[in-house]
């Protein structure tokens, strides 16, 4: 994510010097996007239920077996309206309403894996989630000198997400659980625009977003071996992710 902001910075600082003369950046723009998305997607599994029974050692790695950190990543394509006001002094206030298209996602699935407390025990544990349809609506500050416009932005988002995990043994253990979501939050960005001149211009942009996480937990599969007493799986996944995209703004 780091690097990711420091690039863009870096593309900032070394965009052209020379200024257009009818740098004013005043009024209202549509334009498309597209990019690249990213998720940590981690994952945070309790144990209930008659789990308590079993040792803590066994307890700690099959937790730990349905908590990964998946690493999903996509494209991202959409579009997005918005209105700038420049002042006098170069600086700039807006507000930006877009609709992105997210084809985040990661599924994993370990195969049945001995345990290391008993080794005659194997676990399988998937899991997956995938991000699609995402709003947001921010307000933007930024300055401008010319052609150039410097900004940075924060508002509300809201991204459909779905999110599963299952567990499986060789002594036919068998559990799953799945949750989708609309889930809302914040997201921040920073982002430079460069005006060509002729009505068109072209952004590069960083937006991190930071989403309530998805919970659910796991129920018996059907000719699951283990019904009663019944174990427990509450799963919390996270869904924040970023994206890196350009933009291709119209102002009118």
């Amino acid at each position: 994510m780091h690097k990711r902001l420091s690039l863009l910075i870096a593309l900032s600082l070394a965009a052209p010097a020379a200024l257009a003369a009818n740098g004013d950046w005043t009024g209202w723009y549509a334009g498309v996007h597209a990019g690249q998305g990213d998720s940590d997607a981690e994952a945070d599994t309790t144990l209930g239920g008659a789990w308590s029974s079993e040792s803590q050692a066994l307890r700690d790695e099959v937790a730990a077996g349905l908590s990964p950190g998946l690493d999903a990543s996509g494209s991202v394509y959409g579009v997005q309206f918005g209105y700038n006001h420049q002042f006098s002094s170069g600086f700039v206030l807006g507000a930006e309403l877009d609709w992105s298209k997210l084809g985040i996602d990661e599924s994993r699935s370990t195969g049945l894996t001995p345990t290391t407390t008993f080794p005659s025990l194997s676990y399988d544990y998937g899991n997956a989630i995938e991000l699609d349809d995402k709003l947001a609506l921010k307000g933007r500050i930024g300055w401008a000198s010319g052609s150039h416009l410097f900004s940075l932005s924060v508002g509300w988002v809201q991204v459909d997400a779905q999110a599963f995990a299952g567990i499986v043994s060789n002594g036919n253990y068998l559990k799953a659980g799945s949750r989708s979501e609309t889930l809302e939050g914040t997201e921040i960005g920073v982002a430079y625009e460069y005006d060509f001149g002729n009505q068109w211009s072209l952004r590069g942009e960083w937006l991190m977003a930071d989403v309530d996480p998805l919970r659910f937990d796991t129920g018996y599969l059907p000719g699951s071996s283990f019904t009663s007493p019944a174990y427990s799986e509450s799963v919390r996944q996270e869904a924040d992710f970023e994206t890196l995209r350009l933009a291709l703004n119209y102002r009118f």
